[in-house]
């Protein structure tokens, strides 16, 4: 029995020795040397400048601006005078697609994409009588896209985007019936061979009414009132004339 408990004696004098051993605490590395290299600056980044992405704008007050020319001038058939900050286009007989257009208002088209914008107030009064926008390569090749009228079509009066390449009809207007107002607001859009057409009858809200693909060199942008083969409309009224650029 006192073996036992002489035994018992020395283990726990040897776990109360092993508790009171210090234990190692790690060191931290030694600090660098001071140096008297100064700390280059950093520099303050500038805000790039916002771009513009209006190219051109023409409001049509009492002239045109300059860069525009007429193809198959006839000065009896439009005004800037008629009403004030607008310009005013009668449609005639004739076809951009044959060169018998009348008063077909264009200039140079701007590098890359664009996206061209007019607000017009127009009544078309017979078959195929059109106010539109145009983006155009040649006679045969453009597209225009606007407000029209088509006895056949089931819109009627409508916003029709028209396609032409070598000088055959693209196949597909887009006809979106009008209601309500003869004042719309038209874009159409060139992102590479892509041209989409887009409307608004207040000019805030936007509707997409079609995209077309064409290949074409397009090399102006402008405006028409055209095709009035039948009965004669009122005037064509553009308010402005606008580019922008795109991405």
């Amino acid at each position: 029995m006192r073996r036992k408990t002489f035994l018992q004696f020395i283990l726990l004098a040897v776990v109360l020795s092993s508790c009171n051993t210090p234990v190692a605490t790690p060191t931290e590395p030694p600090l660098p040397p001071p140096t008297d290299t100064p700390i280059p600056p950093t520099s303050t980044p500038e805000p790039s400048p916002t771009p513009d992405p209006l190219l051109f704008r023409d409001g049509f007050e009492g002239k045109i601006d300059e860069g525009w020319s007429w193809t198959n001038e006839d000065d009896k058939y439009y005004s800037l005078t008629n009403n004030p900050g607008w310009l005013e286009m009668y449609a005639q007989p004739g076809y951009i697609g044959d060169g018998t257009v009348k008063n077909l208002l264009l200039r140079a088209a701007p590098k890359g994409n664009y996206e061209l914008e007019t607000k017009v107030n127009f009544s078309p009064a017979g078959n195929f009588q059109i106010a539109a926008l145009v983006i155009y390569e040649s006679g045969p090749n453009f597209v225009q896209f606007g407000r029209a009228f088509c006895g056949p079509c089931p819109a009627k009066d409508g916003f029709y985007f028209d396609l032409f390449v070598n000088g055959t009809f693209g196949g597909e207007n887009f006809a979106t019936p009008i209601t309500g107002t003869d004042t719309v607001s038209l874009r159409l859009r060139r992102e590479g061979n892509s041209y989409t057409g887009y409307s608004s009858l207040d000019g805030t809200n936007w509707q997409v009414i079609g995209t077309h693909q064409s290949p074409m060199s397009a090399g102006f942008v402008g405006l028409t009132a055209a095709q009035a083969n039948g009965s004669e409309p009122g005037p064509a009224q553009f308010d402005y004339f606008t580019i922008h650029a795109l991405p």
